[in-house]
């Protein structure tokens, strides 16, 4: 990645989390609701570390590189031990930059150098949401048609494919 880095999320990270997962019109394209307090935010980071440490989801700091802001989080969680779900998402002031396919391309290149056996990443995005499905079908996603995700459309990218 050219902008952006990822880092383990830390404490420190909860003003700028809670300035960037408050922002309701953000959060309908996302799968969590509103964080509403610091606290809120850094029980966000502890349950981070946790998930972390029982393996069962990876969520890392997205920041940028010029000026070490953190501008958003990406993550990803096996439903299988050879298929990962990602997700990736970033503060309303920092769309519209590319960031979200820089990112999820980052997020990927992560995937395949740190998880071996993983020969299928998912990306999962609410049918409004026009952008993050142009974005993934840019990236080489393909959209599985028989996917009964009530308001969401599921793709798939086969590494090494």
């Amino acid at each position: 990645m050219k902008r952006l880095y990822f880092r383990p999320l830390v404490i420190e990270d909860k003003e700028q989390l809670l300035y960037i997962y408050s922002d309701k019109e953000a959060m309908k394209h996302r799968a969590s609701k509103p964080l509403e307090t610091l606290e809120d935010a850094e029980n966000m980071v502890k349950q981070a570390h946790r998930e972390w440490e029982s393996k069962t989801k990876v969520r890392l700091a997205v920041v940028q590189q010029e000026n070490d802001v953190l501008i958003g989080t990406a993550m990803y969680f096996f439903e299988s031990p050879t298929v990962v779900e990602i997700g990736f998402s970033i503060g309303k002031d920092f769309w519209k930059y590319g960031y979200g396919q820089e990112g999820t391309e980052g997020l990927m290149e992560y995937i395949k150098a740190n998880e071996p056996n993983v020969t299928t990443i998912v990306g999962i995005a609410r049918s409004a949401n026009d952008k993050s499905i142009k974005m993934m079908q840019n990236i080489g996603f393909t959209e599985i048609m028989d996917y009964d995700g009530e308001d969401k459309r599921r793709f798939e990218f086969i590494v090494n494919g």
